[in-house]
């Protein structure tokens, strides 16, 4: 007899002691029963430890959304006060300059002053000295004229003497019109002089308006800048308070999923029991899961990816890469509708299982069914955690989920 042919009778009844096995499995009721109940009981405390992980994580994203919001609302508001500020600056320089131009008005109209009043003693003294020569110039007419004249001594001087007189009366009233019009044009300077302060004095009380202003919108954003101050504090307190809170989450997800990792891990040992008088023998001559794929997604490993993806039309068929027992057929809410079929030991005494995720629908197959190589055991989905049809290829060797693609054609 030919290796071919012991290799062929081998595996003929490995099968059938499978067959045996599985039929004795299907027909006691206590071990599935338990086994499902079980099974569900852990696979709804991780749903729900999923679910509360998920909820931290979502709050955690939306308070580091509000968290960049109110920072980036705050760069804003120190941004625009910034350059108020550089506004403020330069409107306290036109001020001040406005100011040094006021104060050197305030001198001048101060030094036109002085001269207006140095003009007016004059004109007042050049009055007083004019009224005096009227006066005189009164009493001669009035009773010493013909004295005055008799003292002549030609006619030159007699002929004279009056329009000296009328001379001398024209000097002082020009000189004191002269004065008088040199005391208005100064009194003109000075208005000049009040009316340039005073517009310059409206330059500042305008320029003062606006700085008035400009401080109370940096006020207004100090206390905006405040309130997202606030507010950063809290989005980071309350940071805080979420990590811890994801810590205990993940703790709690993580200890479901490794109590779920190791129940299913005991399905297969209890299967491997099961089996002990009639052990089935995998051969490892595994074929690929599916009859035609698109491209492999996801590999094993990839961000701690425990599986293979393959990218797949939804409804294609998924095979069993090998012959085995049905040993889950559930629902699972990362898996959604999946599979796992135990394959058996190989000649060193290591045992395998395949797990197929993410089905359309409920699993065609039931635990404790046996199933051959290339049956259908299910049809490629998106249900559970995922986001496009697709098969999630697990194996698992002695209970640790291995790389598929070491050992399942692709």
């Amino acid at each position: 007899m030919t290796y071919a042919s012991r290799c062929n009778i081998r595996r003929i009844l490995s099968l059938l002691m499978a067959l045996a096995a599985a039929a004795a499995l299907v027909f006691s009721s206590a071990t599935p029963v338990y086994a499902d109940s079980k099974q569900q009981q852990l696979e709804a405390q991780k749903t729900q430890a999923q679910k509360e992980l998920d909820a931290i994580r979502q709050q955690i994203k939306a308070n580091e959304s509000d968290l960049e919001a109110a920072e980036a609302q705050k760069d804003l508001y120190a941004k625009e006060q910034s350059a108020i500020k550089v506004q403020i600056n330069a409107l306290n320089s036109q001020i001040e300059d406005l100011e040094i131009q006021i104060a050197d008005k305030e001198q001048e109209i101060t030094d036109k002053q002085a001269e207006i009043e140095q003009k007016q003693q004059e004109y007042d003294t050049r009055w007083e000295e004019y009224k005096e020569q009227l006066f005189s110039m009164q009493t001669l007419d009035q009773g010493g004229a013909i004295a005055l004249l008799s003292t002549a001594q030609n006619l030159y001087q007699l002929l004279t003497f009056d329009q000296v007189l009328q001379d001398i009366s024209d000097a002082n009233t020009h000189a004191c019109e002269d004065l008088e019009n040199q005391g208005n044009a100064l009194k003109e300077e000075r208005a000049q002089l009040e009316q340039a302060k005073a517009e310059l004095e409206d330059q500042e009380a305008q320029l003062q308006s606006q700085r008035t202003q400009l401080d109370g919108k940096v006020d207004e954003l100090a206390k905006n800048i405040q309130a997202q101050d606030s507010s950063i504090s809290a989005a980071e307190a309350k940071a805080e308070a979420l990590s811890a809170a994801e810590t205990e989450a993940r703790a709690k997800f993580n200890k479901a999923a490794d109590e779920l990792d190791s129940y299913l891990k005991s399905i297969i040992e209890q299967t491997k029991n099961n089996y002990a008088n009639a052990p089935i023998s995998c051969s490892l001559d595994f074929i690929c899961p599916l009859p035609s794929y698109k491209y492999i997604s996801c590999y094993y490993g990839d961000g701690g990816h425990k599986g293979a993806d393959f990218a797949a039309p939804g409804g294609t068929p998924i095979y069993a890469v090998a012959s085995g027992v049905v040993t889950v057929a559930a629902s699972h809410y990362s898996y959604g509708n999946y599979v796992m079929v135990y394959h058996g030991t190989d000649d060193n005494g290591n045992s395998y299982a395949t797990l197929y995720a993410h089905m359309n629908s409920w699993p065609p197959v039931s635990v404790g069914q046996s199933v051959t190589k290339g049956q259908v055991i299910g049809y490629v989905g998106s249900t559970g955690n995922s986001t496009g049809n697709h098969l999630h290829l697990e194996l698992r060797v002695n209970g640790a989920r291995t790389n598929p693609l070491s050992y399942i054609p692709h």
